[in-house]
């Protein structure tokens, strides 16, 4: 196979995964791979692999409840002509960690036999899909823009891939959803962009795709002063330059705990913008906790809430039902990857349930191609999407409302990108209580 990359250069299939992964996730891929072995007739494996600890843990904490859930659903397999196959779930923690994702998907790939690889991370999915695709080996990955996904593996949207697929929204539906969000509102439209230094900040920040090019040809103002290091602790040379730019609309990619750092420190040095809107670090209730009644009206955008009207095509529950399922089962609160990783198995099971033959890879890979699938965060289309080997994700966007008792609650409050979601209240610029 040979495609070619961004720049026109024709790259083989070997060069291609060979020297495709960059930045915070690159790995060194082997010049030879080995032949998998062959899984058995009666049974078919799913290997998964997500971020149980590091960094990135929060996008799988309900992986305990998602696999448990699943494995009772299917305990009696799943039936492809006629044929019942068992249905194994091979789960392995890639610590958050590019080079542990390498090691655990070759290992999925050789020693466990697995028939599809799944994984979700923001750093990681690219090594996962770097390595099925060199061994032949269907994946499908999630939870990072298909940009972030498809240009570092040195992939174009009318090329793609042999065996490596992704479902998520793109840099383009992020962008088209703040700006939307904003467009109702006063504002003198100077906005500061502050994003990590990993490759979703890059694409977030990127000139030609990202959101510099979007906001000024919808009339925003950038105020940019570079990308930041995961983890710092000191954000007073950015905040500072927003604040004198006279910035009202703060946007970025944080992780929850940097977010909470920027904000407090935003407040102690006088950059108090009218609106906050936030990647990432404002999907989880942990962040919302941690910043208390100064997160009320804090917005972002909506992967998935119980109030989707959507269902399981594995469990048949509503999205509501799944919510109230993992808070009944591990006393915790829904959190929006819950919804976005359920509808990751159910296309890996979908794929081995409509194969023509479950046990042959390249078949496997023919049914995600022709997928199109109804899923607890919407359908999922891959037969008439026209990025190759990418199934696009609707979003909403939306508002946290923080009472003064501490309860909060996400508000949606733009639908444009994801009409069937009714919008609950109009967008704020009132921040904090």
């Amino acid at each position: 196979m040979k495609v070619t990359d961004r720049s026109g250069l024709l790259l083989n299939r070997r060069q291609l995964i060979g020297g495709a992964i960059v930045g915070a996730a690159a790995a060194t891929v082997p010049n030879l791979f080995p032949t998998p072995a062959i899984a058995s007739t009666s049974r078919l494996k799913i290997g998964y692999l997500s971020p149980r600890t590091g960094n990135f843990a929060p996008f799988a904490e309900a992986d305990g409840f998602l696999l448990k859930q699943l494995r009772e659903a299917l305990r009696g397999g799943i039936v492809n002509k006629g044929k019942t196959y068992e249905i194994e779930f091979v789960d392995v923690d890639d610590q958050s960690n590019p080079d542990r994702a390498t090691s655990g998907v070759q290992k999925l790939i050789n020693a466990d036999a697995v028939n599809l690889v799944l994984a979700q991370g923001a750093v990681t999915v690219g090594n996962v899909s770097a390595q099925c695709e060199l061994a032949g080996i269907p994946s499908i990955t999630t939870n990072t823009p298909w940009q972030a996904w498809m240009f570092p593996l040195g992939g174009a949207p009318d090329v793609g891939f042999e065996f490596s697929n992704h479902f998520f929204w793109g840099m383009e539906d992020i962008m088209s959803t703040y700006i939307g969000m904003w467009s109702g509102i006063e504002t003198n439209r100077k906005v500061a962009t502050c994003f990590t230094n990993d490759i979703p900040g890059q694409a977030f920040a990127d000139a030609a795709l990202g959101f510099p090019a979007a906001l000024k040809a919808s009339g925003y103002e950038a105020v940019d002063v570079g990308l930041f290091e995961p983890g710092a602790n000191d954000f007073s040379r950015q905040i500072a330059a927003y604040r004198d730019a006279g910035c009202e609309i703060i946007t970025g990619l944080f992780d929850p705990p940097d977010w909470v750092v920027f904000w407090r420190q935003a407040q102690q040095l006088g950059f108090k913008p009218k609106v906050a809107t936030v990647a990432k670090a404002l999907l989880f209730p942990a962040g919302i906790q941690a910043l208390g009644p100064s997160a009320n009206n804090m917005s972002t955008e909506i992967w998935w809430t119980p109030k989707y009207p959507f269902q399981s095509s594995i469990t048949g529950q509503s999205a509501a039902e799944l919510a109230s399922a993992y808070q009944q089962d591990t006393g915790k609160r829904w959190t929006q990857p819950i919804g976005v990783i359920h509808a990751l198995f159910e296309t890996g099971v979908a794929a081995l349930r409509t194969a023509e033959d479950p046990t042959d890879p390249a078949s496997v890979q023919a049914a995600i191609s022709a997928m199109s699938l109804d899923t607890i965060v919407g359908k999922l289309d891959w037969a008439s999407s026209p990025i190759r080997n990418v199934a696009k994700m609707a979003i909403a966007g939306g508002q946290w409302d923080v009472a003064d008792n501490g309860d909060f609650e996400l508000a949606v409050t733009y639908n444009k990108n994801m009409p069937t979601v009714p919008v609950d209240r109009p967008f704020s610029v009132v921040l904090g209580k």
